[in-house]
């Protein structure tokens, strides 16, 4: 394998073909000497990369702040150095078989969004009429529906998120791989933005099963891709220390001291500081209101392991 990055320059039938397209043009401008918010789009096939390259320039550049480069692998034999694919600064999209090996990194918390369960990890949306799950944490498509709080605060404790396409209903992913019920295109989008904003997460892979994909599924993906990116532009607008933000604590017979929870005034986003080690982890409000009335949720239990 060899990895390729976008450059114009290198191919001058593009010179016509995005002109004028503003996320193209973020790709063009890519500095090597920038290291500081940069971010890599990696395709696992040219076939792949093609087709979001087209995707990608109908949509806006709204992400003046990042370096954004954009890449491929080709099938040339050649080792590709993981020095180029950085962890915390890539999002990968390609075939299962060609993305499993960046997930396999000891010690690092995956979570699938997915209609099927794969493994016992923590799977968002899966359908249990497909699979069931037997991970205490695993929130199915109804459940996830009814309230979006437990998978939001689920995404900010990941460090990896593996997303399969057949997490979408076929009418929005236009997949054949997709089933006909399962996330639409706007609920998708959310838990992409909200992957974006989080600073635990080290890599969103985006498993198209096959080593290409129709046009319109090139579009699905490459929207999810932009409120990905508008999540990382916003991931550092919220701090602790911020005075504005609301402040709860409760008195628990499970601690000596009180729990102290927060509330970004900016996102709205809930927090608890863990009594022993004072790190701030994600909750939700169902979590404060549990602790409230003397019980321990199993989702505040896993944070603390």
């Amino acid at each position: 394998m060899k990895l390729h990055w976008y450059d114009r320059k290198d191919d001058k039938h593009y010179l016509k073909r995005y002109a004028g397209c503003q996320l193209i043009e973020k790709f063009e401008s890519f500095s090597a000497d920038i290291e500081e918010r940069t971010f890599n789009i990696l395709a696992t096939s040219t076939e792949i990369a093609e087709i979001l390259l087209d995707a990608f320039a109908g949509l806006d550049d709204n992400f003046p702040d990042l370096n954004l480069r954009f890449g491929w692998i080709g099938n040339e034999k050649v080792d590709v150095a993981s020095r180029e694919i950085p962890f915390g600064k890539t999002l990968i999209v390609g075939k299962d078989k060609d993305i499993k090996g960046y997930l396999k990194v000891p010690n690092v918390k995956v979570v699938h969004i997915s209609s099927r369960t794969r493994d016992l990890q923590p799977h968002i949306g899966f359908q249990r009429h497909l699979a069931k799950n037997d991970n205490p944490r695993s929130i199915s498509l109804g459940e996830m529906q009814t309230d979006l709080s437990d998978s939001e605060t689920i995404i900010r404790t990941a460090e990896a998120i593996h997303l399969h396409l057949d997490a979408l209903r076929y009418e929005d992913s236009l997949s054949e791989h997709s089933p006909i019920t399962g996330l639409d295109i706007y609920t998708t989008c959310k838990l992409m933005r909200l992957a974006g904003l989080s600073k635990k997460l080290q890599l969103l892979c985006i498993n198209t099963v096959t080593d290409t994909i129709p046009v319109r599924t090139a579009e699905t993906i490459s929207t999810m891709i932009w409120y990905f990116l508008e999540g990382q532009i916003n991931k550092e607008i919220e701090t602790m220390k911020q005075k504005e933000n609301d402040i709860y604590l409760v008195s628990s017979n499970l601690y000596d001291d009180p729990i102290k929870f927060v509330v970004g005034n900016k996102t709205g986003r809930w927090w608890y500081q863990h009594p022993s080690t004072k790190e701030y982890l994600p909750c939700s409000d169902k979590d404060y209101k549990a602790i409230s009335m003397g019980n321990l949720p199993d989702a505040i239990l896993s944070l603390q392991d």
